[in-house]
């Protein structure tokens, strides 16, 4: 794979010969070596170049089989929790980051159904939502506009692996509005004086006025306002003595999806989950145990209209 790389490096990337090979194989369902004697090259190339082609994204390899339990429990979701829409995954990990890729990947296809020219697309925050921009195909739009829904500024670097809202306004080529302030102000006080500032209510205007919401929910354990340490301990155990099952938007939640009356969350600059029911289409892309039970506080409120999770998940609800 080196080998491959320093190639690629020393020829330039043959976009027009990959894309070539990648419809010999599969679209006509050439060989490799067939491709080879086609093209001219040898066969070793024609990998390489298959390969690189799939780890830039022009490849993209979907697997459209439904098992039926999976519609079985979309069926269910939807009639119980009253949904439009409801995407089941195979649940093939435990691992949080490779479930959070799986979910964002298969929320691409039903999301990308609503994506229109002109739509206002609000996004939230998390590893989810990032690997759900990250897997995204790069979409041409007219005039579409993709809002952060949460603060995002903060000194560390490390915060891109949780910010969706860049990431996809590039795959859509839209525009990107972010909330220009913290996801977490140091005090109330802090937090009033920035809403206050006509650039940042633009942006919430205009979240709130968004046509789709994609969100996603954090377990008190992993959530991004607990993994970035945006909350100390003492604060954390304070906020969990108060009842907090689960982060949403920002703000932690508890058994009935209604924000805690808490210090913590009154220093949150984003949109306030009760909002949310005044955006049209309310998808949530989430799954994994430490997850359930805020989800299903969520859905309980009837906050979403349509929800892609995994198997266990789903059937964890339903229980």
């Amino acid at each position: 794979m080196a080998q491959a790389l320093e190639d690629l490096k020393r020829d330039g990337w043959p976009e027009q010969m990959a894309v070539r090979i990648a419809w010999c194989y599969y679209g006509l369902g050439l060989t490799q070596q067939e491709i080879a004697a086609r093209l001219g090259i040898n066969r070793v190339r024609v990998n390489r170049l298959l390969a690189e082609a799939r780890r830039r994204g022009i490849v993209r390899i979907s697997i459209t089989s439904k098992l039926a339990e999976n519609i079985d429990l979309e069926e269910r979701l939807k009639d119980r929790f009253g949904l439009a829409e409801a995407e089941v995954v195979l649940s093939l990990t435990d691992d949080e980051t490779e479930l959070a890729e799986v979910l964002g990947a298969a929320a691409c296809e039903p999301l990308t159904r609503h994506f229109r020219n002109g739509a206002t697309i609000g996004v939230g925050w998390g590893v989810t939502l990032k690997a759900f921009a990250e897997a995204m195909p790069e979409t041409h739009l007219q005039d579409v506009a993709v809002v952060a829904m949460l603060g995002s500024l903060t000194r560390r670097s490390s915060i891109d692996a949780f910010e969706a809202a860049s990431t996809l306004s590039a795959r859509l080529h839209a525009e990107c509005f972010h909330l220009p302030g913290p996801i977490l102000c140091d005090s109330e006080a802090s937090r009033d004086t920035l809403v206050r500032q006509p650039m940042l209510q633009d942006v919430l205007e205009r979240a709130l006025r968004a046509d789709i919401a994609v969100i996603s929910v954090g377990g008190l354990d992993s959530g991004t306002i607990r993994r970035m340490r945006f909350v100390d301990e003492s604060e954390f155990q304070d906020v969990l003595a108060a009842g907090a099952i689960g982060n949403f938007l920002g703000h932690y939640i508890d058994d009935d999806a209604e924000i805690i009356d808490h210090p913590v969350n009154r220093r949150v600059i984003g949109v306030k989950p009760q909002d949310l029911v005044n955006i049209p289409h309310r998808f949530m892309i989430s799954g994994g145990q430490n997850k359930e039970r805020a989800l299903a506080a969520i859905l309980r409120r009837q906050l979403l209209t349509g929800i892609v999770t995994d198997q266990k998940t789903a059937r964890a609800l339903l229980a």
